[in-house]
């Protein structure tokens, strides 16, 4: 063979002379378990910065919303437990521009066991409590459910509708009622509903809606739903997009109703009020050579932390041999 041609002084020659076993540190149970900490902590950390990388930090600032616009859209995704053709919906602001959304909206028949039974938590002052409000990413108009062509117990409205950007009224009701000429029979009345969306704007990512997967639920004909949302103008800008939307928050006050000539209709009341101050929300990114330093700084002060403590403990069990001077005269 070829390397049996290869002189024996250059086969056996090593340039990294091996140190005698004698000299050699002994390995302990102690260095391979402080050695399996490091490694799980080292991985950990790495871990966490991957992911403070890939998230970002969000920074929230307060303005004065100056921008002037005249329009905005009300996404709306919700189903009630009512056929179609006993349900109207319509919007009408302050500007006494009326919208009748019914044919805005696409209509489908569906059943009740369709609808979400998901109740939105109320506190003891009537506001929802936002901390258990449900924190997923805004639905598209893309939810499957039963189509019923010849009718169904329930109907789903889903789409968007165009309103100008003042305070406005947002009302599904039965036609007629409230005016004392309606034909659809009180028994038929049933406004329990279950919202899987309701937004003002385009979605930016982590955005809360307060209304979003909650359930209002009534076992009166007679019954009408209030919500009273406060619309932020909202500003997100991060290194990909420059998003101009709208957040909310609410308060509920549901009432029954009474029946006759001129009373209140029921129905599910969305009011919408414009404030002053807005919110920008500025989204960052730490670069990818600052977050491999620290993974790298962090796991250096571990090593030598992790050394430090085998050491010590090395130190603590060693039991010296004895010296010459420490020897027996016999030996």
């Amino acid at each position: 063979m070829f390397t049996d041609k290869i002189p024996e002084g250059i086969r056996v020659f090593d340039a990294f002379p091996k140190v005698a076993k004698t000299y050699r540190k002994q390995r302990s149970s102690q260095g391979g378990l402080l050695s399996i900490i490091l490694a799980i902590c080292i991985t950990c950390i790495s871990i966490m910065e991957f992911f403070f990388y890939f998230q970002g930090t969000r920074e929230q600032q307060f303005f004065v919303y100056e921008t002037i616009s005249e329009h905005m859209n009300i996404n709306l995704d919700m189903t009630i437990a009512m056929p179609c053709k006993f349900l109207q919906v319509d919007v009408l602001d302050q500007t006494m521009d009326h919208v009748f959304a019914t044919e805005v909206f696409t209509k489908q028949e569906t059943t009740v066991e369709d609808m979400r039974h998901e109740p939105l938590p109320v506190t003891s002052t009537g506001s929802f409590d936002a901390a258990d409000l449900r924190r997923t990413r805004r639905k598209k108009f893309n939810k499957k459910s039963k189509t019923l062509p010849d009718g169904g117990s329930a109907c789903r409205f889903y789409g968007a509708v165009t309103v100008h950007r003042t305070q406005g009224l947002l009302h599904i009701t039965a036609p007629g009622w409230g005016y004392g000429m309606s034909n659809i029979p009180l028994n038929a009345l049933n406004f329990t509903h279950a919202i899987d969306e309701l937004s003002f704007g385009d979605y930016y990512p982590s955005l809360v809606n307060a209304l979003d997967g909650s359930y209002g639920f009534t076992d009166e004909h007679a019954f009408a739903f209030q919500y009273y949302t406060s619309i932020i103008p909202t500003t997100y800008t991060s290194t990909f997009r420059n998003v101009q939307t709208n957040q909310y928050a609410v308060t509920e006050n549901s009432v029954r109703r009474q029946t006759g000539f001129r009373s209140d209709p029921p129905g599910i009341f969305i009011s919408y009020d414009i404030e002053p101050l807005g919110i920008h929300i500025r989204e960052t990114y730490p670069s990818l050579g600052n977050t491999i330093l620290r993974i790298l700084a962090i796991s250096g002060g571990l090593v030598t932390v992790t050394t430090w403590v085998e050491r010590f403990y090395a130190k603590r069990n060693h039991t010296p041999s004895p010296g010459l001077l420490d020897k027996d005269e016999d030996d």
